[in-house]
């Protein structure tokens, strides 16, 4: 008569297989968020918000490396452009005011990449301010 349940020898090897894989998996280095102003304000931010902040600052990234000075001339348009995108990405969502020193963390990490003055964009500066927004978005994931 044939049983249904397993045998002790079938279910020996697969109970000490999963403690090895268990015991290996504990010297596995966890994967960590880079450390910065915007990690530390997001610390115990939903995943939904942090993909949403990194996703703001992902795009707003590729927008400035691709566009590279030539519709985007200077960083008063740049703050211009930047300030129109987080209300239309931000807006009615409610990130807005939900993180409090979001701001200020964010604007840190950028002052870090490029400076705040009016200057001309050209591809180097573009890509300090690409930078900048892929830190955000780095220390957002």
């Amino acid at each position: 008569m044939l049983s249904s349940a397993p045998s002790a020898a079938s279910v020996k090897p697969w109970l000490v297989i999963a403690a090895i894989a268990f015991a290996a998996y504990q010297f596995v280095p966890a994967s960590q968020r880079p450390v910065g102003p915007v990690s530390s304000v997001l610390a115990n931010a939903s995943p939904r918000d942090r993909a949403k902040v990194a996703g703001v600052y992902g795009a707003l990234a590729d927008l400035i490396e691709r566009d590279g000075g030539r519709l985007i001339p200077t960083t008063a348009v740049w703050r211009a452009i930047y300030a129109d995108s987080l209300r239309l990405a931000a807006g009615g969502t409610g990130l807005v005011g939900k993180y409090p020193g979001l701001d200020k963390a964010i604007e840190q990490t950028l002052a870090e990449h490029y400076p705040l003055d009016t200057l001309p964009i050209d591809p180097e500066l573009a890509k300090k301010i690409a930078t900048g927004c892929r830190a955000v978005e780095k220390q957002s994931e």
